[in-house]
């Protein structure tokens, strides 16, 4: 399969090494993106007309800047709306999560694609209030996209005049099948009965167990309605209020992925949008056909994670990463990941890091039979955007054509591993 940047006609080429948009045979990668025109920062026509505060909000204008953008970015792949199979939504402020959500749902007509909206701490532009980055599939000659909605689940909140859900739980385009970004709620009380502990019963239980559990078996429920089960997943998106939470979680994850666990990335965040909901989760499936199976990756050459997630998965003509950091889970940042404390000014951290990440990424992908030149998909979870610009500059040496799409934000610190300034969540494709 071979990959393609996009760039559309009239739209602000990027400040650093990313792609607006990806193609790759079917499939369409589109990059964060934010109100902003690259050059002035946020323009007029995506913010508030101060002579009129209180008709709309700054968010509404944002989003629909970006949904312009993002239209635009469809179109010239041959795709629209229709098309897109999940979305994940970067909100910096909680205040704007009802503003955002209204205007993607009006611009869809009612009922929006599976999406996850986290809250993160930044943007990597001043004045920006979300990012929203897309994956969307051109259906074959004949495949029509099926929304899955298990009526065994309660209807998902918001909901319209009429009763009916405005986001679909899950979609499914021939042999794939995305979900959105599942909490522990019944959409009635907040988090669910069945994931909490009691007020009685307060040390009977844990509450990132008991969430992680109600989301997968919610996902379970999903996925059978698409004609798959938790075998067929591939990649996993997990994000956590409390780091803390993350060995419990992986625990619950051994009892629901015994064997051949997705590939994985989890990221903090600062918040979920609903009180008390610590864990958010959202997975890709794949239904192999003839000779399409999936495949784990294991390269020698990179540091082999600690918990229980392999370093990628191989399904059809896809290669799902686990998160990329520059540690070699054995010493946290290892010293070819780190800058000579006795020469601190003779080097950079973040460029450092890029560099170890980049060689892990390499040796992945020659072990999965492909080439790190056909990376279609870059998330960067930073914990500091001070070193942002190098950061981004030793990743564009690595890329000088064609870079990923890309998707930058700020998360609370620290990552999984103390130390590692980013995170970075990857999806390749197989050459023909």
């Amino acid at each position: 399969m071979k990959k393609e940047a996009i760039f559309a006609p009239g739209l602000p080429r990027p400040r650093v090494a990313y792609s607006p948009m990806i193609k790759a045979g079917p499939f369409l990668f589109i990059s964060g993106q934010l109100a902003s025109d690259l050059n002035t920062g946020t323009p007029p026509e995506a913010a508030l007309n101060p002579g009129f505060p209180h008709h709309g909000s700054d968010i509404e204008r944002q989003t629909e800047f970006v949904c312009d953008t993002v239209e635009a970015l469809l179109q010239a792949g041959g795709g629209t709306r229709d098309d897109v199979l999940f979305y994940t939504n970067y909100l910096t402020d909680q205040a704007d999560m009802h503003g955002a959500t209204q205007t993607m749902q009006r611009r869809y007509g009612g009922t929006a694609p599976p999406q996850a909206t986290i809250f993160v701490e930044e943007l990597p532009i001043p004045g920006c209030r979300t990012e929203i980055d897309l994956i969307a599939i051109l259906p074959a000659v004949g495949v029509k996209v099926e929304h899955l909605n298990p009526t065994s689940l309660p209807a998902m909140l918001p909901r319209g005049l009429s009763g009916s859900a405005l986001n679909h739980y899950g979609v499914k385009s021939d042999q794939w099948i995305f979900t959105g970004g599942i909490m522990a709620t019944d959409f009635n009380k907040g988090l669910a009965p069945a994931a909490d502990t009691t007020r009685e019963f307060p040390y009977y239980g844990e509450r990132a167990r008991l969430q992680t559990a109600y989301i997968l078996d919610q996902l379970k429920q999903i996925l059978d309605a698409g004609g798959a089960s938790l075998s067929d997943v591939v990649k996993a998106g997990i994000y956590l209020t409390d780091l803390h939470d993350f060995f419990r979680v992986d625990e619950v994850w051994r009892e629901y992925f015994p064997e051949n666990p997705p590939a994985r990335c989890t990221v903090p965040v600062s918040d979920l949008g609903i009180p008390g909901a610590r864990i958010a989760i959202n997975l890709i499936a794949f239904l192999p056909g003839a000779g399409d199976a999936r495949h784990t990756v294991r390269s020698d050459a990179a540091p082999t994670q600690l918990a229980h997630e392999p370093q990628a998965v191989r399904a059809g003509p896809l290669l799902f990463f686990s998160q990329q950091m520059a540690t070699d889970f054995r010493t946290g940042v290892p010293p070819e990941a780190s800058i000579n404390p006795a020469f601190p000014f003779y080097g950079s951290t973040s460029a450092a890091q890029v560099n170890y990440i980049v060689g892990n990424v390499t040796a992945i992908c020659r072990a999965a039979g492909t080439h790190a030149d056909n990376l279609v998909r870059r998330r960067g979870f930073y914990t500091d955007f001070s070193e942002f610009f190098t950061s981004f500059a030793t990743w564009g040496k690595a890329f000088p054509s064609e870079p990923p799409a890309s998707t930058t934000v700020r998360v609370p610190t620290p990552l999984i591993v103390p130390g590692c300034k980013v995170a970075i969540d990857l999806i390749a494709v197989m050459p023909d």
